[in-house]
């Protein structure tokens, strides 16, 4: 038996969103109901398992989430406001609730927080590992590279692409970069914004020069400290970066994309974990039209193998919902 200090965190809906805008899978059904997502997600999963066979794989989901939707409305809206976008969302929340069922018959480990994301699922899970454990996150969401560390590694599921901590210094390989650290990542996000999640940020600012103006000031509180010394600051951009009204913006989109400002996870978070029952899971992929009627041997390190990997990670999460 493997040790289980390896984990390989899943971002589940990144699969299963990237599955409906991929030409192999959007436009597959069965009996008139959409399988795309259905199809697209095992596919992708039992890759990854596969590739890391010692890893004790945990599916993570997202619920809509409440607490940043509080801090700002606009919070992701931008994702569903036409009809397409939102028949794309039904489409995918039915065919999600199938994705649990297979999951659970194949005795994957998911885990779910009710107003919560899956990125708070991880960070809380990065944040009381003990360093000595191997972690993967398999996600294209780059708001993950700020769980980083020297025992983490990020992966995405669609390209295959691999960054590491120290990855975050290369351009080549980190968007907008070089990053001097995963503290500095975030301050750039947080001055620059996230359109994909409808976060703005200061006018004229992308990732790129949020990263230059945090590497050449040595911080934005040490550019604000400058400016309210009156020292001349130079270029519009900057000027603006530094003005008071991008500062109630950078506290709050910090608030929103810095894991560690997350509020405490509360105590019904779910575990859910079943024992394998592959025959199940033959049949409910027989009644979805699925390719996956026989039960891959990539998920070995679920069952009694995962267990003392699920109990860890259990604590982990009710030491995260402490606080």
């Amino acid at each position: 038996m493997a040790p289980p200090n390896r984990l390989l965190l899943i971002d589940i809906n990144v699969l299963g969103f990237s599955a409906m805008r991929q030409w192999a899978y959007m436009d597959l059904s069965h009996e008139g109901r959409a399988t795309g997502a259905i199809q697209g997600t095992l596919d992708k999963l039992l890759a990854l398992t596969a590739e890391r066979p010692g890893h004790v794989p945990v599916v993570l989901w997202d619920d809509r989430c409440h607490w940043r939707e509080q801090i700002l409305p606009a919070y992701k809206r931008h994702r569903w406001e036409s009809p397409e976008q939102r028949a794309m969302l039904e489409s995918y929340l039915a065919q999600a609730e199938v994705v649990g069922e297979l999951l659970a018959h194949l005795g994957l480990p998911q885990i779910f927080c009710p107003g919560f994301e899956a990125d708070d699922l991880a960070g809380a899970i990065v944040r009381h590992c003990d360093p000595d454990w191997e972690i993967v996150l398999a996600t294209s969401d780059t708001d993950w590279l700020q769980a980083l560390r020297p025992n983490v590694l990020w992966v995405s599921p669609a390209t295959g692409q691999r960054v590491t901590l120290a990855d975050l210094a290369d351009p080549e390989k980190v968007k907008g970069g070089p990053f001097l650290s995963t503290d500095h990542y975030v301050q750039a996000k947080a001055l620059a914004g996230d359109t994909s999640d409808g976060i703005p940020g200061v006018e004229g600012v992308g990732l790129k020069t949020a990263a230059k103006i945090l590497r050449e000031q040595g911080s934005v509180e040490a550019l604000w400290a400058r400016h309210d010394a009156g020292v001349p600051i130079k270029g519009a951009i900057l000027q603006r970066a530094a003005g008071r009204g991008a500062r109630e913006m950078y506290y709050r989109n910090l608030r929103l994309i810095d894991w560690r400002l997350a509020p405490a996870l509360p105590g019904d978070h779910r575990v859910r974990v079943e024992a394998p029952d592959h025959d199940a899971y033959r049949e409910r992929c027989t009644a979805w039209g699925l390719t996956h009627r026989r039960a891959p041997a990539a998920v070995a390190m679920t069952g009694e193998a995962g267990a003392p990997a699920v109990e860890a990670i259990r604590r982990m999460l009710a030491a995260a919902a402490a606080g």
